[in-house]
């Protein structure tokens, strides 16, 4: 009896989660006249984006977007400083995935040459891995980053820094996850997204009306406007939807794109903004 009824709970399970990925992986148009209008901000302007594979799938998302509608944007990885100081996108992979800190020193690093390499917005993504598989990584990192991003205000005064949420990680795929979420129980997924979700929150809550790329938020947020986590008795703990993934981190194309839409928006806003509030 047992077996026939977890039999026909991971038949509903299954059919379930086709029927919920069928139904969101619906494409959901995006306003081109906003993402026209940020990209062509974006391309008068000199951007430093440092980040590693997540912010790859971003950059080529801007890539197809700027592509789409018609906005001519540079888009340059560099090594070091930008060739010459016309516009542009400039990105960087920074540091090692699993240690946070040699991306906020690389980071830096890059602000602080001695060539002073002008920029009007920077930005630095941490990876989910720097936020997985050991408790100690997330220990003091977010005042780490916000001591440092306040010594560069001080000493580049004239970059407004965007602040990025970090990434989150979708539930393990198939019907397994469905049926343990049923009964309460959780994946060994959780307590990795947990720490990311905590250290989103106290981003946000720190930071107030900070310019800020909640790239979380987005990466939770289905195209009908539910999000995709599960509960604690902390309260909900918030994933990467699973229909905007192959692997389980990493953005599909299509994903890319609606993330890189936000991006560009984030950046077109900071851009605009008479003054960076203080952090």
């Amino acid at each position: 009896m047992i077996k026939r009824i977890i039999a026909a709970t991971a038949a509903i399970a299954i059919a379930m989660t086709s029927i919920g990925c069928e139904d969101h992986m619906a494409e959901v148009p995006m306003n081109n006249a906003v993402v026209k209008a940020d990209l062509q901000i974006l391309s008068q302007a000199r951007i430093l984006f440092a980040h590693q594979s997540v912010g790859r799938n971003i950059v080529d998302g801007v890539q197809s977007l700027a592509q789409q509608v018609g906005v001519p944007l540079r888009i340059m990885q560099i090594s070091d400083v930008p060739p010459d100081g016309g516009p542009g996108l400039f990105h960087r992979y920074v540091g090692t995935n699993g240690e946070p800190d040699s991306k906020l020193e690389a980071f830096a690093a890059l602000l602080s040459r001695s060539e002073r390499p002008q920029y009007d917005v920077a930005l630095l993504k941490f990876c989910y891995e720097d936020m997985g598989h050991d408790a100690k990584r997330a220990d003091g990192l977010l005042d780490r980053y916000l001591a440092r991003i306040g010594a560069l205000r001080t000493s580049r005064p004239n970059v407004k820094i965007v602040h990025a949420s970090i990434p989150l990680r979708a539930d393990p795929p198939g019907w397994k996850t469905t049926v343990k979420r049923w009964f309460g129980r959780g994946t060994w997924e959780d307590a990795d997204n947990e720490r990311r979700n905590a250290y989103n929150q106290q981003l946000r809550t720190r930071l107030g009306d900070a310019p800020m790329f909640d790239l979380a938020t987005i990466e939770s947020t289905l195209p009908d406007g539910s999000r995709s986590g599960f509960a604690t008795p902390a309260g909900t703990v918030f994933t990467l939807a699973q229909p905007y993934t192959s692997d389980g981190g990493h953005l599909t194309p299509s994903a890319s794109q609606r993330v890189a839409a936000e991006f560009v928006h984030a950046l077109a806003l900071a851009i605009r903004s008479p003054a960076a509030p203080a952090n």
